[in-house]
C-alpha cells in the first residue's frame, strides 16, 4: 500500500474552517483537494489533535454503512468502532482525548467494520493512522481505510485459477509438479516412500467424437469426483492433460499402491456414463513409479510414469504398468539427456546420412535403389547408433526436425548428382509418424524438391504400417500429393500390425517391405516362410512389388528369389555406409563392399 506522506497533508488543516485561498506552499486549491479525496478508492478521515473529525470523504460513509457518514465535530473514537476477525472490539483508534505528543508517526493494522442492523459479512480493511505535526506539536491525525475484502477475494480467486483446472476443479499440472518436487525434496532417508500414478481415460476420443465435447467434459467431471472418493485425504489428485490424471500417494509402498489402483479400476468398471438416454462404459490405463530419495526430478518422474501409462494403454483396457525398479526410471532419465544432445547435433551439424542398397532378386542382381539412414556423430567424433537417439527424438517430438534435416540434405546431394550427370540412383527416405501427421510437411517436401531441382521419379518415401494406420487421413493426403508429383511409396514393416490386410487396400503404395521378423528365420521356421510367401502373393495380386528386409545370408537370398520376392536388403548384401563423395561415387558406382555391420 502507498503510504500517506504527512508532509503532503499537513496543509489540509480543518478543511471546513479555512477560507478558499490557496494553502501556503500548496499548488492546488482546497476545493480541488476535496474533489481529489472524494474520487480516490480509499476512505480518508482527518481529525484534529484531540481526535475530533474535521473531514471525511464520501467513501467513508459507504464503508461504514452510514448514509450520513462521519460528520465534522464528532469524536472519531466515539463514531467509528473497529473489530478483529473474530468480532472482538479493538481498542480506540486514537490516543485519549487531549492528544499524545508521543504518538507514532505511522501506525498500520488490519480490522473489520461491522454494519449495524445488516446481515452481510463485516468489511475487511487495512487501517493506516498518520500523526501530522507542526514542528514538534501534534496538529492532526489522518486515517486511510483501504477495503481489502475484494482484493483478497480477487487475489485468492486468481491464485486458485492459476493452480486449478476450471472444468474438474482439481489441481492442474503446474501445481502438481510443484507439490511433487517439494515431496521429493523431503525424501531424505529410506523410510520416506511414495508412489506416483498416471491415469489415462482409455479411448476418451471416442466419447468426444460420438457424443460431442460437452459429453466429454461431463465425463471428466464425473470421473474426477469418482477418483477423489477412492483416495485418502492425504493423496493429491490432479488433472494433468486433456484426459489424463496424476495421483501422488503419499507415504505409500508399492504393494499398498497396487491395492489403491485395484480400487480405482474397480470403481471405474462399475461406473456407467449416462448421456442423452445412452450409457457408455469407460476404462483406465494406469502407470506407476516409485518416489523416493533416488528418484529424478518431478518433470522426469512425470515423463517416466507417462511412459508406463502408455505401455499399459498399448496392452488394452484397464491395464496397469508399474515401474517399481528404480533402474527403469534411471533408464528414462538417461533417455531424456538425448533431447539436449539431439538439439546440439542439429545445431552443430553432427548428423550424417548413410545409405544401404536394395538389390533386385529377379533378373540381373543390381542395385535398384538406396535406403537413406541417419546417424549421429558424438562429441568425441565416434558414431552413435540410431537406436540410441531416434526413440528419444520420436518420444519428445524432435523427429520432425530430424526428418526435415534429412530431406534438405539428401535433396541437396541428389541435386549435385544430377549436375554431375550421375542421376542413375534412386533413394528411399523414411518418414516418421509425427511428420506424416503434420499437414505442412508434404508442402515442405514439394518445396524443397522444386527448389533443389530433384527429379521426383528418383524419390521414394518409406512409411511404417503403424504410422500410416495411426495417421490414416494425413497419410493418404501425403501419399496422394507426392505420388501426383511423381514420387513412389513403400509400406515398411508390413505384417507386424494386426490390421495389415484391412488397411492395405486403402493405401496406394508401390512397394511392400516384408517385416524382417518373418524374413530372418524363414529357412528354419516354415510358418515364417509361409507368411513371407503369402504377403508376396497378395502384393503381386494387387500390383505391388515386394522388398524383403534382414537378408543376412546367401541361402536366404536364394530362397527369397525362388519364392518370387522382387528385392532384398540386409547385411548379407551390404551394410549401410556413409554417402560417398560425389567424385568418389563417379569413379566407383555400384554396391558398397559386401559384409556385416
Amino acid at each position: 500500500m502507498t503510504e500517506f506522506d504527512p508532509k503532503s497533508v499537513e496543509y489540509l488543516g480543518l478543511l471546513t474552517q479555512v477560507d478558499g485561498d490557496l494553502m501556503p506552499g500548496a499548488q492546488i486549491s482546497l476545493q480541488a483537494a476535496e474533489v481529489a479525496l472524494g474520487e480516490i478508492a480509499d476512505g480518508v478521515i482527518v481529525t484534529d489533535a484531540r481526535g475530533r473529525i474535521t473531514y471525511s470523504n464520501p467513501l467513508v460513509s459507504e464503508m461504514t454503512g452510514d448514509l450520513v457518514g462521519l460528520l465534522p465535530g464528532q469524536m472519531l473514537n466515539d463514531s467509528l468502532q473497529l473489530y478483529d476477525a473474530q468480532g472482538v472490539p479493538l481498542p480506540p483508534i486514537l490516543p485519549p482525548s487531549g492528544g499524545d505528543e508521543d504518538a507514532p508517526s505511522v501506525r498500520e493494522f488490519s480490522a473489520c467494520i461491522r454494519h449495524s442492523g445488516e446481515s452481510h459479512s463485516p468489511l475487511e480493511v487495512n487501517v493506516q493512522v498518520l500523526a501530522v505535526r507542526d514542528g514538534a506539536a501534534l496538529s492532526n491525525f489522518v486515517l486511510v481505510l483501504r477495503d481489502t475484502s475484494a482484493a483478497r477475494r480477487i487475489s485468492s480467486r486468481l491464485s486458485w485459477q492459476n493452480s486449478h483446472d476450471a472444468l474438474t476443479r482439481l489441481p492442474n499440472r503446474q501445481f502438481f509438479e510443484i507439490e511433487l518436487q517439494q515431496t521429493l525434496s523431503l525424501c531424505v532417508d529410506r523410510r520416506q516412500h511414495h508412489v506416483l500414478l498416471y491415469l489415462d481415460v482409455y479411448q476418451f476420443k471416442v466419447i468426444n467424437d460420438t457424443l460431442g465435447y460437452s459429453a466429454g467434459d461431463q465425463l471428466l467431471t464425473q470421473l474426477a469426483q469418482l477418483l477423489r472418493r477412492c483416495l485418502s485425504s492425504a493423496d493429491l489428485l490432479a488433472r494433468v492433460g486433456s484426459d489424463e490424471f496424476a495421483v501422488l500417494l503419499r507415504d505409500c509402498t508399492l504393494e499398498e499402491a497396487r491395492r489403491v489402483v485395484a480400487r480405482l479400476l474397480e470403481a471405474v468398471k462399475g461406473f456407467a456414463f449416462r448421456w442423452e438416454g445412452s450409457d457408455s462404459r469407460v476404462a483406465l490405463s494406469v502407470g506407476a513409479v516409485t518416489v523416493d530419495r533416488h528418484a529424478p526430478s518431478a518433470t522426469q518422474l512425470l515423463a517416466s510414469v507417462n511412459d508406463a501409462c502408455r505401455v499399459a494403454r498399448d496392452q488394452g483396457r484397464n491395464r496397469v504398468k508399474f515401474f517399481g525398479d528404480p533402474r527403469k526410471v534411471l533408464e528414462k532419465r538417461r533417455e531424456t539427456t538425448w533431447v539436449a544432445e539431439i538439439h546440439a547435433a542439429l545445431r552443430e551439424e553432427r548428423f550424417l546420412l548413410y545409405r544401404q542398397p536394395v538389390v533386385s532378386l529377379q533378373g540381373d542382381p543390381r542395385v535398384h535403389h538406396y535406403e537413406i539412414l541417419v546417424r549421429m556423430r558424438g562429441r568425441d567424433g565416434g558414431l552413435i547408433s540410431p537406436g540410441l537417439f531416434l526413440p528419444a527424438a520420436e518420444r519428445y517430438g524432435l523427429i520432425e526436425d530430424v526428418d526435415r534435416w534429412v530431406i534438405r540434405e539428401i535433396f541437396s546431394y541428389m541435386a549435385l548428382e544430377q549436375r554431375m550427370g550421375m542421376s542413375g540412383f534412386n533413394y528411399a527416405i523414411n518418414i516418421s509418424g509425427i511428420s506424416l501427421g503434420d499437414e505442412t510437411f508434404a508442402d515442405y517436401v514439394l518445396r524443397e524438391m522444386t527448389e533443389k531441382g530433384v527429379a521426383p521419379s528418383r524419390v521414394q518415401f518409406e512409411i511404417t504400417e503403424t504410422s500410416a494406420i495411426n495417421n490414416l487421413e494425413r497419410a493418404l493426403i501425403f501419399i496422394h500429393k507426392l505420388r501426383a508429383a511423381g514420387c513412389s511409396f513403400a509400406l515398411d514393416d508390413f505384417g507386424r500390425g494386426v490390421s495389415s490386410l484391412a488397411y492395405l487396400r486403402q493405401l496406394p503404395v508401390d512397394y511392400l517391405k516384408i517385416d524382417g521378423s518373418f524374413v530372418r528365420n524363414m529357412i528354419e521356421d516354415e510358418i515364417d516362410s509361409a507368411m513371407v510367401s503369402t504377403i508376396d502373393h497378395l502384393a503381386k495380386r494387387m500390383g505391388i512389388k515386394t522388398i524383403a528386409e534382414y537378408v543376412e545370408t546367401p541361402e536366404l537370398m536364394e530362397r527369397l528369389r525362388l519364392m518370387g520376392v522382387d528385392y532384398a536388403q540386409g547385411f548379407g548384401i551390404a551394410a549401410a555406409a556413409c554417402l560417398p563423395e560425389i567424385c568418389e561415387a563417379a569413379r566407383n558406382p555400384g554396391v558398397e563392399a559386401q559384409g556385416g555391420s
